[in-house]
C-alpha cells in the first residue's frame, strides 16, 4: 500500500533514534530498521547521523511483545521474541548472512531474523587483531571487505573501528567462528618485526607474497601453492602478509589419520622420479616442502594436513619449533644479530661510507631505484631455450663449452647491470660479525663466515663496501641453495657468474662458488644435449608439418581463385601498379 507524502509529516520524533528525522523523498538508501532498500519512495532520514527509515518503518505503530521471551536488538526497532526456526523454510539470519536452524529472534512482521548467538554478540569488545583501540557492532548496508578474511560483504552485522575514521572493520564470522588463539598475534616469523597471526580462511588474492624464500619466486607454478592460497600469515601491523606455504609451519605435527608424528622437510628424494602425496594421492611438486613420517615414508602437502597445524598454533601442542624454508641448511644462529641499526639495504647502497671510487664501481656493475615496481617478484622462468642457440652450443668436450659459456657470460659483463629489486631495497640491516646485511640473509653470511672464515680478508675494499660485496654473495649463495637443477636456465648461471666475477675482482675467495657453478653449467649443457634427442627434433617436426599445412591451404586457396576472371584482372593491375606512386594511379 502507498503512503502519500502530502499527508505525512514533515518531521517526527521516534523511539528508534534520537534525533529528530525530517521527510524526503530522493536518493537509494536503506531502511535502518527492516534493512531492506529504497528507492525514490517518502523516507526519514537524520543528517546528522546519516540515518534511515523508509515510510513504512517509521509510522508503523508499536508492536507489543507481552508473555514472550525476546530481546530489543539494537539493529531493529521492534522487540524480537525467541522462536524455532525450522531449517526447511530457508531463513537468513542478517548478522552472519546464514541459514537460521533451531532458536533465533525474529520479528516476522518485517521478517527480520537473528541467531539467537548472533543477537548476543557484545556491542563493544577489545580484540588481538586490533588490541590498541576498541570495536563497536554496527548494521552495515554498503559492501565492504574484513580486514582479516578480505571477503566481501553486504547488508549484514560486522565491527569497526571509530578511532581509525572507520577503516578497519572486521565481519562477525571472523569473530566469531576464527578461534582467538588464531587471530591473536603470536607467531614469530623470523624475518619480520611483528608478531603474526594465522588466517585459515583468507577470501582475496596476494598480491605480493613478503616472505624472504618463497616459492611464489621461484619456477614452481603448480597447483600445489594454489590450493594453499587460502590460508595465510597476517601482520595486523603492517601490510606484511605471507602465503601459508611460504611461511613459519611446525617441525613436527600430529595428523589423525597417521599413526606416527610428521616431520616438515623441505625435499624428499623419491625413486624413480615419482612424487606423490599419500593424503590425496596426487602427484606433488618435488620444490615445495612437505611432512614426512620417515619410518612409513609417508609424504604429505602441507594443506592436507592442516588440521594438525592449526594445533600447533592454537597451543594444544607446546614447546614446537616453528621452521621457515631454507631453515634446514643454514646454521640456527650461535651469536645474536645486531638488530640495534633502522637502516635498510638502500640506506647501505647510499651511505657515505661509500668511497666515490665505491659508488662508481658499483653504478657500473649494478641498478636500483627504491621507486621502482618493475622488477618486484621477477621469477625464474623455465622456458625452452632458443633452438638456434641451442644447436651452437659445443656439445664436444668439457673444455670448449665451459669456455663457449664463461665466455659469452663476460661479454654481457661488460654491456649489462643486473638489478637490485625494489622489495629487497627495503629490507632491515643487521650485523653479523662486523658486517652489515639484510636480515633476510643473516642466516647465509652467518653459516659461510662460519664454515669457510671471513673470505673477504684479502680484500682492500672498504668495510661498508665489503658488507655490499657479502650481500652479493649471501644472494647468490641462497639462490643456488633454492634452485632446483632442473629449473637452471642459461640467463641465470649468467647472473651467478656475473656476481662471482663482481666478487672476485674485489679480492673475494670464491673458489666454493666457482667450483658448483661449473659443475651446474655442464649439467646444464647435459640437459640440453639431451632435449636434441626427442623434445627438440619434435618441436621441429610439428613446426614442419605445421608450416606444409600452411603451404597447402595456400595452393588451395590460390588454384581455387586464380581461375576467376576478376582475380585474374586483380592480379594484373597489381602488376601494372606494382611501381607507381599513388599520385600516379588515376581514380
Amino acid at each position: 500500500m502507498e503512503i502519500d507524502s502530502k499527508i505525512m509529516p514533515r518531521e517526527i520524533n521516534h523511539s528508534f533514534h534520537s534525533h529528530t528525522l525530517t521527510l524526503r523523498q530522493e536518493m537509494y538508501d536503506y531502511c535502518h530498521s527492516c534493512h531492506k532498500n529504497f528507492d525514490d519512495v517518502p523516507n526519514y532520514y537524520c543528517g546528522i547521523c546519516d540515518f534511515y527509515l523508509d515510510a513504512k518503518c517509521a509510522l508503523m505503530a508499536p508492536i507489543e511483545c507481552e508473555g514472550h521471551e525476546h530481546i530489543q536488538h539494537f539493529s531493529h526497532q521492534h522487540p524480537m521474541p525467541l522462536v524455532q526456526i525450522d531449517p526447511q523454510h530457508h531463513i537468513q539470519c542478517f548478522a552472519c548472512q546464514s541459514l537460521c536452524s533451531g532458536p533465533a529472534y525474529a520479528c516476522t512482521t518485517c521478517q527480520y531474523f537473528l541467531h539467537k548467538s548472533c543477537a548476543e554478540f557484545p556491542l563493544q569488545i577489545q580484540h588481538p587483531v586490533h588490541s590498541f583501540h576498541h570495536l563497536f557492532l554496527r548494521a552495515r548496508h554498503w559492501s565492504f571487505s574484513c580486514n582479516i578474511c578480505q571477503q566481501k560483504k553486504k547488508t549484514t552485522l560486522m565491527y569497526e573501528c571509530k578511532q581509525c575514521f572507520n577503516k578497519f572493520k572486521m565481519c562477525v564470522k571472523c569473530y566469531h567462528e576464527n578461534p582467538l588463539t588464531l587471530l591473536r598475534p603470536s607467531i614469530k616469523y623470523r624475518y619480520h618485526e611483528h608478531l603474526l597471526c594465522f588466517i585459515e580462511e583468507y577470501y582475496d588474492h596476494i598480491d605480493h607474497c613478503n616472505a624472504s624464500d618463497n616459492y611464489c619466486h621461484q619456477s614452481v607454478g603448480s597447483n600445489d601453492l594454489h590450493l594453499s592460497t587460502n590460508s595465510l600469515f597476517l601482520c595486523v601491523n603492517c601490510d606484511f602478509k605471507i602465503h601459508f606455504i611460504c611461511g613459519p609451519l611446525p617441525t613436527t605435527i600430529e595428523y589423525e589419520c597417521h599413526m606416527h608424528p610428521l616431520i616438515l622437510v623441505d625435499s624428499i628424494e623419491a625413486n624413480f622420479e615419482e612424487y606423490y602425496c599419500d593424503v590425496c594421492e596426487f602427484e606433488r611438486n618435488p620444490r615445495i616442502r612437505v611432512y614426512h613420517c620417515k619410518e612409513c615414508q609417508y609424504i604429505a602437502h602441507p594443506h592436507f594436513v592442516i588440521s594438525g597445524i592449526v594445533k600447533v598454533f592454537k597451543g594444544d601442542h607446546g614447546g614446537v619449533k616453528l621452521k621457515v624454508i631454507g631453515q634446514d641448511f643454514w646454521e640456527e644462529p650461535d651469536e645474536e644479530w645486531d638488530t640495534s641499526s633502522s637502516l635498510t639495504l638502500f640506506d647501505l647502497l647510499s651511505s657515505n661510507d661509500l668511497t666515490g671510487g665505491d659508488k662508481n664501481t658499483l653504478s657500473l656493475w649494478f641498478k636500483w631505484d627504491k621507486s621502482s615496481k618493475g622488477e618486484e617478484d621477477s621469477k625464474v622462468e623455465v622456458a625452452d631455450e632458443d633452438i638456434d642457440e641451442i644447436i651452437r652450443y659445443p656439445f664436444s668436450n668439457q673444455q670448449d663449452f665451459t669456455s663457449f659459456f664463461f665466455n659469452d657470460f663476460d661479454r654481457f659483463s661488460y654491456n649489462k647491470k643486473l638489478v637490485v629489486k625494489s622489495s629487497e631495497l627495503s629490507v632491515k640491516i643487521v650485523g653479523v660479525q662486523g658486517y652489515s646485511i639484510p636480515v633476510t640473509l643473516a642466516p647465509v653470511l652467518q653459516t659461510l663466515l662460519h664454515k669457510y672464515g671471513d673470505i673477504s680478508s684479502g680484500s682492500e675494499c672498504t668495510p661498508a663496501m665489503k658488507s655490499i660485496c657479502f650481500f652479493f654473495l649471501c644472494r647468490v649463495r641462497n639462490s643456488m641453495h633454492t634452485t632446483r637443477c632442473a629449473d637452471i636456465t642459461k640467463n641465470l648461471l649468467r647472473d651467478w657468474y656475473y656476481y662471482i666475477k663482481f666478487l672476485s675482482l674485489h679480492g673475494f675467495r670464491i673458489d666454493f662458488l666457482m667450483e658448483p657453478l661449473t659443475m651446474v653449467t655442464r649439467a646444464f649443457v647435459g640437459q640440453q644435449l639431451a632435449r636434441l634427442e626427442t623434445e627438440i627434433p619434435t618441436k621441429l617436426n610439428k613446426m614442419i608439418a605445421d608450416l606444409k599445412a600452411k603451404v597447402d591451404i595456400c595452393n588451395k586457396l590460390f588454384e581455387s581463385s586464380s581461375n576467376t576472371e576478376f582475380i585474374k584482372d586483380n592480379m594484373r593491375q597489381g602488376a601494372e601498379l606494382k611501381w607507381k606512386t599513388v599520385d600516379q594511379v588515376q581514380f
